[in-house]
């Protein structure tokens, strides 16, 4: 099994976990697929042409409405104001509607949860997408239990990679930059962990554009089974089992 580990100077590597967050879309669930084929019914729908998922693939990480905004300045003839805000409407609509539970969660993670809870970390989701879609999302596939906290957009002035997003979560955990771990799939991921000073680990399955996106990070893994076995030898470094030697019995008989 092989880890990409980068050191970040400002860190302490060294700091036990306390808590472990993550993002939503390209690092729990494989949502591009469902977002996708939502814009390109409503498009179709308005007599506009398909997009390309692939060109829909980084927009993504900064939310569910600039990937669908990139879909309409794609199209080959321009969209009016107008014309695209009822466009968006129409979409957040028909996502809700028809795709939103069918977004599958990527491999290992129900598995991965479970094993990091059962470690006592505190568990958090830092997303750029909606509260009430983020909820259902973390419904449908019966993990919302498994989360202590949870920031969305609109919980701060600013989104990631802003860190405020990050930081009023850590509040809310109870925990300090150097006991985190934020685990995410783009370079706004990456950029928040470093503008808030707590150690990312990148996914490399979700959508962003090339792996150097995702640096400094002190983890790059493909599978959840990589991730946990890393946080869980991190923690079992840190506090090494205790060998005590029992004295030998003393024979008081004469």
């Amino acid at each position: 099994m092989t880890f990409n580990v980068l050191n970040i100077e400002f860190m302490n590597i060294n700091e036990q976990f306390e808590a472990v967050i993550f993002d939503l879309d390209g690092t729990l669930f494989d949502t591009l697929p469902s977002l996708s084929v939502a814009a390109n019914e409503v498009l179709a729908n308005a007599g506009m042409c398909d997009v390309s998922m692939s060109l829909l693939r980084s927009a993504l990480n900064e939310g569910l409405m600039p990937m669908f905004r990139q879909a309409i300045v794609l199209q080959s003839v321009p969209v009016d104001a107008v014309t695209a805000s009822q466009l968006e409407i129409e979409y957040m609509a028909h996502y809700g509607r028809r795709w939103l539970s069918t977004a599958p969660l990527f491999a290992g993670v129900t598995d991965a949860l479970a094993a990091l809870k059962s470690q006592g970390l505190k568990l958090g989701i830092c997303t750029n997408r909606d509260r009430a879609s983020t909820e259902v999302l973390l419904a449908s596939a019966s993990i919302a239990d498994a989360f202590d906290a949870i920031v969305s957009l609109g919980d701060t002035p600013l989104p990631k990679p802003a860190a405020d997003p990050l930081l009023l979560l850590m509040a809310r955990l109870e925990v300090l930059p150097a006991e985190v771990l934020f685990v995410g799939d783009s370079g706004l991921d990456a950029r928040c962990a470093q503008l808030s000073q707590v150690r990312f680990a990148a996914h490399l399955g979700g959508y962003a554009e090339q792996a150097a996106d995702l640096i400094p990070n002190v983890l790059s893994f493909g599978g959840y089974d990589q991730l946990t076995s890393w946080i869980l030898d991190q923690r079992s470094a840190l506090f090494p089992p205790v060998c005590f030697t029992l004295p030998r019995p003393i024979n008081l008989c004469p």
